[in-house]
């Protein structure tokens, strides 16, 4: 029995595995290679956790399981966790965008949190990376949860911080956060693909803040046709977060130089989608998403512009 495991140790699930280690909590990462031991964050410190492959999986038996996958690979971890036989009391979504909460919420009715995550991070090599703008971890339910969900997002959260990294539980006042995440990556990361920059372009260079404030607010719009009211100024917001991790490149950026795919369909495609569902558009939304779309190929495999 460990308390967590963390699935996927990419950039978000390094921080997080190593903040809830050095939190006191019993951790665990399951990958899809082993690459040692150690999980180590510039910025945040090392430890050593066990790191197992699918294969190993049954071995373990956890409390609480952290989905750190990209949101296009989390169907095939959720099924892979349900083979090796776990039966959490509660499981966390750490995907960008929409569809990976509702996704767990299906699977794992009344246990299912999401996670809105702000701080920056950028992935150096398996279970290693790099903090780039301290920012914080919300946690929250989206739809009611069971006691066991609920005592495990006050326990991650206070976990994470004794580790380093600011959260809190926002219980079911999560949405409104998630939506403003959601406004902000519509923002920042089309518009650094596209320029190929860091994310402080959005704020220095005027071409890339108009287009990234008329898609952080589109987004916004969506949201209110939804009945949620955002807690900050989604156009301020992204200019905010774009400043606090102007030496970060967006993990979009980061996906297409690696030569994966990008989660832009759960980002900007996603708002399209919902906007139209509600008999709006989404002009900026869709463009970002065809642009992004096709640079996929055309940008795969090029030095990000985090190595120059």
């Amino acid at each position: 029995m460990v308390d967590v495991v963390i699935v996927g140790c990419g950039a978000v699930g390094s921080v997080v595995s190593l903040a809830l280690s050095l939190g006191g909590l019993s951790v665990a990462v399951v990958a899809r290679s082993r690459g040692g031991d150690k999980v180590y964050v510039e910025g945040l410190g090392e430890t050593h956790v066990p790191v197992l492959v699918w294969s190993e999986a049954a071995s373990i038996s956890p409390r609480i399981v952290v989905y750190a996958t990209k949101a296009y690979d989390l169907l095939g971890a959720v099924e892979s966790s349900l083979r090796a036989g776990w039966g959490p009391s509660a499981v966390v979504s750490l995907q960008n965008g929409l569809g990976s909460l509702e996704l767990l919420e299906s699977r794992f009715p009344g246990r299912a949190l999401g996670a809105v995550v702000t701080f920056g991070a950028t992935r150096l090599g398996p279970c290693r990376a790099r903090l780039a703008g301290r920012g914080e971890v919300l946690l929250g339910w989206r739809r009611d949860v069971v006691s066991d969900a609920r005592e495990a997002c006050g326990l991650l959260s206070e976990a994470l911080r004794r580790g380093g990294i600011s959260a809190h539980c926002v219980g079911d006042e999560l949405e409104p956060w998630r939506w403003l995440k959601l406004a902000v990556n519509s923002a920042i990361n089309p518009v650094t693909v596209l320029a190929w920059s860091r994310n402080r372009v959005v704020v220095e260079d005027p071409f890339a803040r108009e287009l990234a404030e008329a898609l952080a607010a589109e987004t916004g719009r969506v949201a209110e046709a939804k009945g949620i009211r955002l807690p900050r100024d989604p156009v301020e917001e992204a200019l905010r977060v774009a400043r606090l991790t102007g030496d970060n490149c967006s993990s979009m950026v980061q996906d297409i130089a690696m030569g994966r795919r990008t989660e832009i369909d759960y980002i900007c495609k996603a708002v399209a989608d919902e906007a139209w569902r509600r008999g709006l558009s989404a002009p900026h939304n869709w463009f970002a998403y065809r642009a992004v779309r096709l640079l996929e190929k055309w940008l795969a495999g090029k030095k990000s512009p985090c190595e120059t």
